[in-house]
Order: structure tokens, then sequence, then C-alpha cells
């Protein structure tokens, strides 16, 4: 590596990497702050990001990518795209496959668009490849530690959002490791029959209408929709069909809910990953299972001579 300052000049071109590289950045930059500004929705999307360090990793990579391509040498730069956005349109591309959000923008593109916008990028910047570089290590090194400043900085505020959200907004995040251990948040505050909730054993089920996963769940687990394990009864609430009102029904676990127990929010519907199981014992959740976890947990307490029906 030479020691001569970086004299790197661009190329000529009236469009060429040296302005292309900007807005690249800018797309990098937005979507990690898309990412902390819709942390609880990534979070319980089911989608590849979905668990917290895997979250505040991406985010904190996209801003450090970010702000080598503003500050950076600009073939160093080039090569970052590319091997970033090879590895961005691959991972959408897999999301794709498994049906999953990839939560690039959150839940604000799907992956077949950002695997568009990932390809579009990557042909781009292959067709602006840099003619002429050069770099110095002191510069790198600078470079370097602007890099690691930002990414450090981006990951601390992510970990702060993520903080704000579970003090602040525990009631609308029903999620099985943040709840087990804690108060079961919907209760008879929120609406008077809830409060049966609080006393005795229960089984709590939360299934989206719209979720094929949900509602081959209930149909394998709950036949017969009065199933449930002695000394404990059910619980179901059902969402979704383009209302932000949940419905819930006792001693049914079942889509087509009699009664018009409807629930609404004052501040904004729950976050929770569908489905979701909860074993809650006189008003505190014990166990939880939730997504692609929760038909081997109901399976494993639902089979075997604890399981009972009327």
């Amino acid at each position: 590596m030479s020691n001569t300052p970086d004299t790197t000049q661009p190329d000529g071109r009236p469009f060429g990497w040296e302005h292309f590289r900007f807005a690249v950045a800018a797309l990098l930059l937005a979507t990690a702050v898309v990412k902390i500004f819709n942390m609880a929705q990534i979070l319980t999307g089911g989608g590849l990001l979905g668990t917290m360090p895997r979250l505040a990793a991406v985010t904190a990579f996209e801003a450090a990518a970010a702000a080598y391509l503003i500050v950076g040498n600009r073939f160093l730069a080039w090569l970052l795209t590319l091997t970033t956005f090879a590895t961005f349109a691959t991972s959408t591309v897999y999301a794709m496959a498994t049906d999953q959000s990839c939560d690039c923008f959150g839940e604000q593109l799907d992956p077949e668009t950002m695997v568009v916008v990932d390809t579009v990028v990557l042909l781009l910047t292959g067709c602006l490849r840099p003619t002429r570089w050069r770099i110095s290590s002191q510069t790198l090194t600078r470079h370097l530690t602007i890099v690691a400043v930002v990414g450090g900085l981006v990951a601390a505020l992510a970990v702060w959002r993520y903080e704000v959200l579970v003090r602040h907004e525990r009631s609308r995040l029903l999620v099985a490791d943040l709840l087990v251990g804690k108060s079961w948040p919907l209760n008879g505050q929120m609406d008077s029959p809830l409060s049966e909730l609080s006393s005795g054993k229960w089984m709590i089920l939360i299934a989206d209408q719209d979720c094929g996963h949900c509602r081959n769940m209930v149909a394998r687990y709950f036949a017969d929709p009065e199933t449930h394990r002695p000394g404990e009864r059910t619980a179901v609430f059902v969402f979704g069909g383009g209302d932000d009102r949940w419905r819930f029904q006792f001693d049914r676990v079942t889509f087509d809910l009699s009664g018009e127990a409807l629930l609404s929010w004052p501040h904004g519907r729950p976050y929770v990953v569908n489905p979701a199981v909860f074993l809650v014992d006189n008003g505190i959740v014990v166990d939880a299972a939730e997504g692609t976890e929760t038909d081997q947990f109901l399976g494993s307490l639902l089979s075997g001579p604890e399981q009972s029906t009327p």
C-alpha cells in the first residue's frame, strides 16, 4: 500500500462513480433510518431481521457503509458497494424463496421490489467502475476510524430505540421473549371481560385470520374448538381482514367467533408474531412461543394424556 497522498480525481465523465456513490450512500442511510423508526414492526414481522442483534448489526453496517462511501477512497467504496448489494440481493432472493420479509425498508417495500432495487444498484455500480485510485495508509486509517464511529453510534441508537419501545410500549409488544415472567397486558383494564384472564391458568392464542399458518395450526390442534388441558382454559384473539379491532373468545378456539367482543386500540394496534401462544398463570406469562415455533410448542402441550376435550 502506497504512502503517497490520495490524489484521486474524478474520471471526467458527466455522471460517474464519483457522483453515483453519494446516491448509494443516501439509499443506505435511508434504509438504516427506516429500520430504526420501524423497529417494532420488523421485530414482530417474522422477517429476516426479526431479532434485535441482527437488526442492530445490519442497521449499523448500513450506516457505516454509507459513511465510507461519502468519505472513503473511490475504488474501495466501489468494491464495498458491489459486495454489499450482492449480499443484499442474495438475502432478498432467499426471503422471497422462504416467503419472508427482507426488512430492507421495514414493511414499506416488499422483497420483489427490493431485489429490483438491489439489482439496479449492482448493474449501475458495475458500469461506473472508477479508473484511477490511490490511497495512503494514513488516509485509510482515518476513513476506517470515521466508519467505526458512525457504526458504533448507530448501533447505540438502535439499542436505545429498542429500550424505549420496551419501556413505553410494552403493552403493545406481544412478543414472547419480552412477556415471559411479566403480567399479561390484555386484561380488564383494556376491556372488562378480559378481567377473567387475571386468575387461573390459561392458554392464549393470537392469530391473523389472513395467515395460512395460523389456520393450519388451529385446524390441526383444535379440530374440536373446545380442546384444552385439564385445569386450564383457552382464549383466542383473532385480527386481520382490514379491521384494526381484535375479536376474542373464551373456551372455544376457532376463527368463527361468536359474539361481538372487540378490542380497539387508543394508541395503535399491538405488534405480534403470527401465530402466537402464551401460557398464563394468575395473570403472569409463564411460557410462550411464536411464529414457526408454535407448532412444536402446541404439539408438546396437547399430545398425550394431558389433552382434554369436553
